[in-house]
């Protein structure tokens, strides 16, 4: 994006004087014992500019970056960290389907929001609801290991969620956001069970190929209002 950029030079008297008035930062150009030579990106009453220029602003996103020194990771403020140990259960963040429904918990979960995780395994997917804003997250495995994993992973990422060995049927309530990251095998007969347990919204992925999405598709009969692939995994975004 394209700003105006208002070079002005004063005496060092005047910048100073006109400094103090101002009350906000400005960019100093170059100074010498007779001048102030100094920019702003607004135009200043009473100020002519000596010359006004264009400029393009970057974004902190596309400058600062993550750094890694060592075992140390200095991350900027608007990377939501989440930690997760290399144990027995599913999610590591590095598989397609996980990074899918990453992607779209960013897009859909608003903040004060109840989500449910089916299939937490290590708790990643909670965790990051969590780190978006979610109020309450309940999240639910089949596998003693997967829930164990799930909470100390939360313990290790500061967030309170509750990991719960259950399956949907296990669940009487229903939640504003359900994200699901499951085999197709496992939507064939759980689905049912699952499509009462979300308000708004459900994310689901582990489909592979477009048949997989076509078939969950008729098996929810509900028209998806988002889709995302990444290498022949797909994700799906559900509302009702």
């Amino acid at each position: 994006m394209l700003f105006d950029k208002y070079i002005y030079k004063l005496s060092p008297e005047e910048f100073y004087d006109f400094l103090t008035s101002y009350g906000k930062g400005v960019e100093v150009l170059s100074e010498g014992e007779s001048f102030v030579e100094f920019a702003l990106y607004e135009p200043v009453k009473g100020l002519k500019p000596v010359k006004v220029i264009k400029v393009e602003i970057i974004k902190p996103e596309n400058v600062y970056r993550p750094i890694r020194v060592k075992n140390l990771m200095v991350l900027p403020s608007w990377i939501k960290p989440v930690v997760i140990r290399q144990g027995g259960a599913f999610g590591t963040g590095l598989h397609e389907s996980t990074r899918l429904c990453l992607g779209l918990l960013q897009e859909e979960l608003k903040p004060g929001w109840s989500v449910l995780d089916v299939g937490t395994g290590t708790g990643i997917l909670a965790i990051a609801s969590k780190r978006l804003g979610a109020d309450r997250v309940l999240a639910i495995d089949i596998d003693p290991v997967a829930v164990e994993e799930c909470r100390h992973n939360a313990e290790e990422n500061c967030v309170e969620i509750e990991c719960l060995l259950g399956e949907p049927k296990d669940v009487r309530e229903s939640f504003d956001l359900l994200v699901a990251n499951l085999e197709l095998d496992i939507f064939r007969h759980l689905w049912s069970k699952m499509e009462r347990l979300f308000k708004h919204t459900a994310i689901v992925s582990g489909l592979y190929g477009k048949e997989s999405v076509r078939e969950f598709l008729s098996l929810c009969g509900l028209k998806p209002a988002k889709i995302r692939s990444l290498k022949n995994w797909y994700g799906l975004v559900l509302r009702i």
